[in-house]
């Protein structure tokens, strides 16, 4: 369907305080990490020899809200009608910007003929808990003002304990409201060590989800077996740092410091730096087109855990979503 997809983390700043938040995690720990956005010119640069006609834009990222990016609107613009993105899907928790910002984004979402989606990231119908510091009937609000000029939606809502009666009455206000509906479940939302829980307002331990797997790792397994996005979707994720990894995992991996250091030290520190390299001469260096997929070999000496980690055993402990209450691989 897409000849590329491209995850860029817009801004590493958001709104928010969610405890499962990479982000957030940072902040109470107090490590560092660049506070920035990505500005329109820096994207207009890396991008601009790229045809994306054929290609997928996803505006996410693993510590940021795009809506914190005071260029977004003209870094939309460029993307839908100068390198004319076949499809921008734009996550959010929906808690800022003016109702009069929205209308407009609604509008060039209509005007794109709905190649820009906005994920609206809201965890239950009456409550929003996981969603620390964002005001629900604000968001509502602005979903009201975005749809009123004909703007696209998808309610993507995460399943959690607290949120889990309430999935039919959110189905049912998504169809109102004209949004499609996807439930979200993953294996780091339902994990025993690791589950929001609703009435605790304090961060949970950064790696109590990776234990029970990373055991698993050192027990041995025969072939990775890693279900990889970069190798099969020709994904890629560009950071708010400004580095290119092949997916959000190694980037997570990269910002809370973890067992990545050894790649820097053997390809360079500024191998995968847009601030250093083009584009396509990151993803043509020696690491992406070889070393990377032979690094799944736990006795390499390049071995990301995280790789197997996050997407070993065929992809078991992906993302699952569903727009249909029992959860469905899409």
């Amino acid at each position: 369907m897409y000849d590329r997809v491209i995850e860029l983390e817009v801004s590493s700043l958001c709104n928010a305080k969610c405890s499962d938040c990479m982000r957030t995690r940072l902040d109470i720990e107090k490590k560092f990490y660049e506070k920035r956005n990505l500005t329109f010119d820096e994207i207009e640069n890396w991008l601009s020899q790229l045809d994306l006609s054929q290609s997928k834009i996803k505006l996410c990222g693993v510590l940021g809200d795009p809506m914190m990016n005071s260029e977004l609107e003209d870094i939309l613009f460029f993307l839908l009608f100068e390198k004319n993105i076949k499809d921008i899907e734009m996550s959010t928790n929906g808690g800022t910007r003016t109702l009069e910002f929205w209308k407009n984004l609604g509008i060039l979402s209509k005007n794109s003929d709905g190649r820009l989606v906005v994920h609206w990231s809201v965890d239950g119908a009456t409550r929003n808990d996981y969603r620390e510091n964002v005001n629900l009937n604000r968001v509502w609000n602005n979903i009201r003002a975005y749809h009123s000029t004909g703007g696209h939606s998808i309610w993507q809502y995460i399943i959690f304990d607290y949120n889990e009666d309430e999935i039919d009455i959110a189905r049912q206000m998504a169809k109102e409201n004209r949004m499609k509906f996807f439930t979200r479940k993953s294996w780091r939302n339902t994990s025993s060590e690791n589950k929001f829980q609703s009435k605790q307002s304090k961060s949970i331990d950064s790696d109590s989800h990776y234990e029970v797997h990373q055991r698993a790792y050192l027990g041995l397994y025969d072939k990775p077996n890693i279900k990889c996005r970069h190798k099969i979707k020709n994904e890629i994720f560009i950071g708010a740092n400004g580095r290119v990894w092949p997916c959000c995992h190694l980037y997570d991996e990269h910002v809370k410091g973890g067992q990545i250091s050894h790649l820097f030290k053997s390809q360079g520190e500024n191998f995968n730096s847009l601030y250093h390299n083009s584009l396509m001469s990151i993803l043509n260096n020696e690491w992406y087109n070889t070393i990377l997929e032979e690094s799944w070999n736990k006795n390499h000496e390049l071995n990301l855990p995280r790789c197997y980690l996050a997407c070993g055993d065929n992809g078991k402990r992906e993302v699952v979503k569903s727009d249909k209450t029992e959860n469905e691989s899409v």
